[in-house]
C-alpha cells in the first residue's frame, strides 16, 4: 500500500521536473538502496519509516476518517 504511494510521489516529482529517487529515500531511512528496494517489494514500511519520509518531503503522515490525525 505505502509502496504504491511512494511510486506515485516519485512520478509526481518527475512530472514537476524534480528528481526524487528510491536511493534518496533509502538515505533518509539510513539503509542501502537494495534494502529499500526489498522494503518496496514487500511493502514493509513501519509508521516510523513513513514519518521520516514525510518529514523529508515536507509532508505530514495523516490518518483520516471522521476525524483527521497527524502521525508524529
Amino acid at each position: 500500500m505505502f509502496a504504491n504511494t511512494i511510486k506515485d510521489i516519485i512520478d509526481d516529482f518527475k512530472k514537476e521536473g524534480k528528481v526524487l529517487t528510491q536511493n534518496d529515500l533509502a538515505n533518509v531511512l539510513e539503509m542501502t538502496k537494495q534494502s529499500f528496494s526489498n522494503k518496496m517489494q514487500r511493502d514493509t514500511f513501519t509508521a516510523e519509516d513513513i514519518v521520516k519520509i514525510a518529514n523529508y518531503l515536507n509532508m505530514k503522515a495523516v490518518l483520516k476518517g471522521d476525524k483527521e490525525y497527524i502521525i508524529k
